[in-house]
């Protein structure tokens, strides 16, 4: 909050606002003591003070009603009335009407003073809250850059221990910032898009034949975490099933389907009626990236190299981290 950051001095009016409410009673001791106090200064003043008795009550009005809240402010103006009309009855007299509207004078002074310093409470409240989120906003800013700077360089260095030449390795690095990118679009909340899986999926795959994609599954809204990843992951998948699985002969499908158990969401990712699937000699650099990304979101990855298509199985954790 404003007020601990370590060599900012804080406005005066900071003090307004007290960093915990006080309780009822609490305000009321706080009143009968600034009603004793304003007293005293009377007693002690009063040959010199012209007007009613409840001048001095004035100043501590603003004092109770900050420290105490609206209650003890207005318990502090009924003390300062029955003190006025005790002096009043006893030690300086006055008409009936010039008391009646001397008190409704000090009453409406006093509400309004009261009104006043609650205002200003609630200002610096505000004040306080709107920087509060700024400064986690910053830090949460802070945290996702790095992130996707980390992000951006694993994948520079993967793409080009697997690529032979410059104009090999151009198009599929190009090809995966487009996805990060475009899935941070979604996760951000822009106005025409949502965070919404079904919607991020369409969107990464919207340049194959939508007749060819079987895309099911329970409303899921991926947060500024999860989406990158998974959208790095469907990248892959989708370029490798363009490239050699189903989506590379016009009678293949992929089906998608997913669901989501409390915290965990379990994407499937199958190919149907494309060429025939054996496994790899060896792990390629797509499923490591794919077992990479999921990992660093406490995620698994499993791969069926069935001859009737390609399953993959994801799991992603979809708690937010620190």
């Amino acid at each position: 909050m404003p007020r601990d950051v370590p060599g900012r001095e804080s406005p005066w009016w900071i003090l307004l606002a007290p960093r915990r409410r006080s309780s009822p009673w609490i305000g009321q001791l706080i009143a009968v003591g600034l009603a004793a106090i304003s007293a005293g200064i009377w007693f002690f003043l009063h040959r010199f003070l012209p007007g009613a008795p409840f001048n001095t009550f004035f100043p501590f009005i603003i004092v109770a009603a900050a420290l105490g809240g609206r209650s003890a402010g207005f318990a502090l103006m009924a003390w300062g009335v029955l003190f006025a009309i005790g002096v009043w009855l006893s030690i300086r007299p006055v008409s009936i009407w010039g008391g009646v509207i001397a008190s409704v004078v000090f009453v409406g002074l006093g509400s309004l003073t009261i009104a006043i310093v609650h205002a200003l409470q609630s200002l610096v409240a505000a004040l306080e809250r709107a920087e509060g989120q700024a400064d986690v906003m910053a830090r949460e800013m802070r945290h996702r850059v790095g992130n996707l700077m980390q992000l951006v360089q694993a994948i520079a260095q993967m793409t080009a221990r697997s690529s032979t030449d410059l104009a090999h390795f151009m198009p599929r690095f190009e090809g995966r910032l487009r996805a990060l990118a475009e899935a941070h679009q979604v996760s951000a909340g822009d106005r025409q898009l949502s965070g919404d899986l079904e919607t991020l999926l369409r969107l990464l795959l919207c340049a194959y034949d939508p007749e060819r994609l079987q895309i099911s599954g329970p409303k899921v809204m991926l947060d500024a975490d999860v989406a990158p990843r998974l959208a790095l992951v469907i990248h892959e998948l989708a370029t490798n099933a363009a490239k050699y699985g189903a989506l590379s002969v016009t009678t293949g499908i992929v089906k998608i389907d997913w669901q989501q158990t409390k915290d965990m969401l379990e994407l499937l990712w199958r190919e149907q009626g494309g060429p025939p699937v054996s496994a790899p000699g060896r792990t390629g650099f797509g499923s490591r990236l794919i077992a990479a990304t999921v990992a660093t979101g406490q995620g698994t990855a499993e791969f069926d190299y069935a001859e009737t298509g390609l399953l993959c199985r994801l799991q992603l954790s979809l708690r937010k981290t620190a």
